[in-house]
């Protein structure tokens, strides 16, 4: 199973390399996907990050205070939930209360 680790700033980055060293250690049948590891240099990097995003059946935002209003999680949360029925989209949430997400 793959799972997009969808990050935005330096604290959230460090998150979620922490949760891709860790959950395949977890769940072993598990593929976590995280653009600044995962993409090759020199690779066109919004083909990669859209050809996970199409193929990812799971999602972790790694949300913070610095990057509560990142565009670019916006994103990619709405990019992973494409098929309701499907895919599923979980934020992880640092220093941040689910009540300041709305």
């Amino acid at each position: 199973m793959k799972v997009f680790i969808s990050w935005s700033g330096p604290l959230s980055k460090k998150v979620a390399q922490v949760l891709k060293d860790w959950i395949p250690s977890v769940i072993q049948a598990i593929e976590p996907f995280l653009s600044s590891e995962d993409i090759e240099k020199g690779n066109r990097w919004n083909t990669d990050i859209a050809r996970e995003l199409q193929e990812s059946t799971f999602g972790i935002i790694c949300v913070t205070l610095e990057n509560l209003s990142a565009e670019w999680l916006n994103f990619e949360a709405g990019a992973l939930s494409k098929t309701i029925e499907n895919t599923h989209v979980a934020p992880f949430l640092l220093d941040v209360r689910p009540s300041d997400l709305g």
